[in-house]
């Protein structure tokens, strides 16, 4: 065990969990954890082009550096640490009985979600499983918890896929981030379609809530958005043309989610039309547009090139799972 590590850890997680919206605290936070744990594993950003995805019946599963990379976008790595934090409060505040069972489906190399928690618990708190298809990624998650000097947290170990995996205990959490923005190419919605149906009532999946909405945008008052800084706020509005469907515990059934979004006339000064995806991690803790690169906004279509009267939108699962959709303008269906 290293302790300089574990103090760093902990000091940091810490950090993460207070800092609100400090930008620099929290950015010097996840350089301090991804110091630490490239260390231990090996395993840093600059091999992102030096080893292949795992592709799945389901979608693709990042390769290590990918996932590494995930860390350092500070205020994704933020919210869900904050998440877990409080769901794990939550269930200790309920009485649950101790120490509560959690599920981290997808870990990677880091185990970037639950391992930096856990130097705030006691193995009285909480035992964690761990599911990771990836075997090299399971090695490396091994040596930050040998490193850490936390095996005591640490239940079973599993090398399986998350969509296909069946549960072998009684869970008060599982996690599962696997995503991409508008759930494109990443097996998130097939995990916890597999996942969600053996828990029970009382135990919380995370993230909570996937929604994708849509809206039509303007795309200079986007671009002075993204680039105001000081001084007086430019105008700025969108025209939402409402959900395209929302993924959760009670809603899983994505064939059922086919969206038919009427184009209203006179929109001619918004005309393109963009997808946003919002990520509620647990209860208040939200990933919004350009949180973090599975919340950036996507653009479908532009009213100037297509004169569109309407748009459907569904969700395609397989191995490259993505949001499809048929555009109608006036009698032709393109």
């Amino acid at each position: 065990m290293n302790k300089e590590w574990v103090e760093t850890v902990r000091r940091e997680t810490n950090t993460l969990i207070s800092c609100e919206d400090d930008f620099l605290l929290m950015k010097r936070a996840v350089d301090e954890l991804y110091r630490v744990f490239s260390a231990i594993t090996g395993v840093t950003i600059n091999q992102l082009n030096t080893e292949s995805d795992i592709m799945l019946p389901s979608g693709k599963a990042i390769g290590m550096a990918g996932a590494a990379h995930c860390l350092l976008e500070l205020k994704r790595t933020a919210v869900f640490l904050r998440g877990i934090n409080k769901a794990i409060l939550s269930k200790k505040k309920a009485h649950i009985a101790l120490p509560l069972r959690v599920l981290y489906a997808g870990t990677g190399p880091y185990g970037t979600l639950v391992v930096p928690l856990l130097t705030l618990l006691t193995p009285k708190d909480i035992i964690v499983d761990l599911l990771e298809i990836n075997e090299k990624s399971l090695t490396c998650v091994q040596k930050v918890i040998d490193c850490l000097d936390l095996n005591a947290y640490i239940g079973e170990v599993y090398c399986a896929d998350a969509t296909t995996f069946s549960v072998n205990h009684s869970y008060d959490i599982v996690i599962s981030e696997t995503m991409l923005a508008c759930l494109k190419s990443e097996p998130q919605v097939a995990i916890m379609q597999n996942l969600i149906p053996q828990l029970s009532s009382g135990a919380i999946f995370i993230p909570e809530e996937i929604s994708i909405d849509v809206s039509l945008t303007n795309p200079r008052m986007e671009q002075e958005r993204l680039l105001y800084f000081t001084g007086e706020k430019p105008p700025f509005s969108r025209i939402s043309l409402g959900n395209v469907f929302k993924v959760h515990k009670n809603s899983l059934d994505v064939n059922q989610m086919r969206k038919l979004i009427g184009i209203p006339e006179g929109v001619e000064e918004y005309p393109v039309l963009r997808l946003f995806t919002t990520v509620r991690v647990f209860e208040n803790e939200i990933l919004s547009e350009n949180d973090s690169s599975i919340t950036l906004p996507k653009t479908y279509c532009d009213l100037r090139t297509q004169h569109i009267k309407e748009i459907e939108f569904w969700y395609k699962q397989g191995a490259k799972p993505e949001i499809e959709c048929r555009k109608s303008v006036y009698d032709v269906v393109i």
